[in-house]
């Protein structure tokens, strides 16, 4: 059987490991380090680099490289790169394909074929299915998902203790993520979690690169800031005082050769970690708030757990762990490296994929809500609500003689359908005609062990029904295009072509079909350009949700 790897694809870094015979090895890459910086370049040649080399261009991200991708996913856009227009999707794949050419390298053979990869809890299903995509674009055959505070949790399970209850604070460079979970041996339920995508090291990083760049302006007497060779330094000075000041109490930051008005100028400065720690206040502030939701939606009081577990580089930040200890007066588990513990989990997870050592239950990480005809949702399945889940709701006609009724379900905590992310939606036709307010619609919506979602809907009287798959589709105006619709329209037509090899006979049809017609459309003007990118879309979300739910049935939750 091929080999399985487990990805930490993070934000920050990016790590990969594999199973040597019930023991999880982190594979270097080509420069000798574990981790992987999570950024992609081009080179003065044009040509695509990934890690560390992207990191040294003299450039800032946006323009010769893209940092922080993983806040993208989900998005229907395209960012910059040299001369190129690709989508988080086709960067997050340049990212999966070096870490899977770093395990060809190191383990032989054609490359590993099967990957465990991580995303936040929080994330949501479109977010979701555009890491499996990802993967595919990598040259993965089959991927599976991950939450990342769960495989936190993994390699804490070959321990002694029985049964605990146990909280993973994972604070990475981009995401924060909280989960409560209870453990029996090797069984792990989720009780709940709560998550910002919005909150991270690299929002810590940004406070001091502003720092920096005042302090130098101040010195040099005129704003340096714009040059981006000048903003590449000031940010790799702001990534190491945060990771100096989680050491020491001061640290001195130097940057030297300025040019000023009187000559070159050698700018020098100390900074020490209570200025930090001040400076820092809302967004520890913020993070310590919604570890207190998630413990009280898992029902613990401060004390009703016995491990946090820590996750995440930021998690090293001393403030951090102090406000944790006042706020969780527990046991710290933090004996795996923070960086390194969410791979150690997805590798273990991965290797269980012939040996079964794992069993996880997971919850339902966003409401799923159906809209109603005022533009309003009503909560179907809450928010944190164990899987698998089933409800049932019974729905009404609004009009007389109605004859067809559109199922539209949605995932999000908004009260309005349009704040929230479509799953799809379908039409339930040939409704016994009735007044209004007569007829009697049964929904269910159904979640299963894996994390897939159903929903059927039947008329009692006239006895039709519908059926589909849940999964996030394209919606034009709830989700506008962020940047030049044609090199999105030519994102699409890559990622078709190669997702065409992990598609059924029929959808690769399709697939071709349509990438000839956009081809045709991508050189004039012509009206049908929006429909075009919105159909091709569709197919290619079909391909990768359903290498998706492939990849969750194989057992595990998503």
């Amino acid at each position: 059987m091929a080999m399985t790897v487990g990805i930490d694809l993070g934000t920050t870094n990016s790590v990969i490991g594999y199973n040597d015979g019930g023991t999880v090895r982190l594979i270097h890459n080509r420069r000798g380090q574990i981790l992987t910086p999570s950024i992609v370049g081009v080179d003065g040649r044009g040509a695509i680099i990934v890690g560390e080399a992207a990191r040294n261009l003299g450039g800032d991200a946006g323009s010769r490289a893209v940092r922080h991708v993983k806040r993208r996913m989900g998005e229907r856009s395209t960012l910059p790169l040299g001369d190129r227009f690709l989508s988080p999707e086709e960067i997050s794949g340049c990212i999966l394909a070096a870490l899977r050419e770093d395990a060809r390298e190191f383990l032989g053979g054609a490359g590993p074929e099967y990957a465990v990869i991580t995303v936040p809890a929080h994330f949501d299903d479109r977010q979701r299915t555009a890491t499996v995509e990802a993967g595919l674009l990598a040259g993965f055959r089959e991927v599976r998902l991950l939450n990342e505070p769960t495989a936190a949790a993994l390699p804490y399970a070959a321990r002694d203790i029985k049964r605990e209850r146990m909280v993973v604070f994972d604070f990475g460079g981009g995401t924060l993520d909280v989960t409560c979970l209870e453990r029996d041996r090797s069984d792990f339920s989720v009780a709940a979690t709560a998550g910002d995508g919005t909150l991270g090291g690299a929002d810590i990083d940004e406070i001091l690169f502003d720092r920096i760049a005042r302090e130098v302006e101040s010195q040099v007497g005129r704003d340096v800031s714009g040059d981006p060779a000048f903003r590449q330094v000031l940010r790799a000075l702001a990534e190491t005082a945060k990771i100096e000041l989680s050491e020491l109490e001061s640290t001195t930051l130097a940057v030297p050769f300025l040019a000023a008005d009187s000559g070159a100028v050698h700018v020098s400065f100390e900074l020490n970690r209570e200025e930090l720690e001040s400076a820092v206040t809302p967004i520890v502030d913020r993070a310590m708030a919604l570890a207190s939701a998630a413990v009280a939606d898992a029902g613990y009081d401060r004390t009703g757990f016995d491990t946090l577990i820590l996750a995440g580089g930021s998690s090293r930040i001393p403030v951090i762990r102090r406000r944790l200890n006042e706020l969780f007066p527990v046991a710290l588990a933090s004996m795996i490296n923070p960086e390194e513990v969410v791979a150690t989990g997805a590798t273990l997870l991965a290797a269980s994929r012939t040996n079964g050592a794992f069993s996880l239950h997971d919850v339902v990480s966003g409401t799923l809500a159906l809209e109603l005809a005022d533009g309003t949702c009503v909560p179907i399945i809450h928010r944190n609500q164990t899987v698998p889940a089933k409800r049932t709701r019974y729905f009404t006609t609004i009009s007389d003689d109605q004859e067809e009724a559109e199922i539209h379900l949605l995932q999000g905590d908004r009260p309005g359908a349009d704040q929230n992310r479509s799953l799809g939606r379908f039409l339930l036709k040939g409704l016994k005609q009735a007044a209004r307010g007569e007829p009697r619609i049964e929904v269910t919506v159904q979640v299963n062990g894996e994390g897939v979602v159903t929903v059927s809907a039947g008329d009692q009287q006239s006895g039709v029904t519908g059926e589909m798959i849940a999964r996030a589709r394209p919606v034009d105006l709830r989700q506008p295009l962020r940047g030049d619709p044609r090199a999105y329209l030519a994102s699409l037509m890559r990622r078709g072509r190669t997702l065409g090899d992990h598609a059924s006979a029929g959808l690769a049809s399709e697939l071709r079909q349509l990438i000839t017609l956009a081809e045709e459309l991508s050189g004039d003007g012509d009206g049908n350009l929006d429909d075009t990118i919105t159909v091709l879309e569709t197919l290619i979300l079909e391909v990768a949700g359903r290498a998706a739910i492939r990849s969750t049935t194989s057992g595990g939750s998503r």
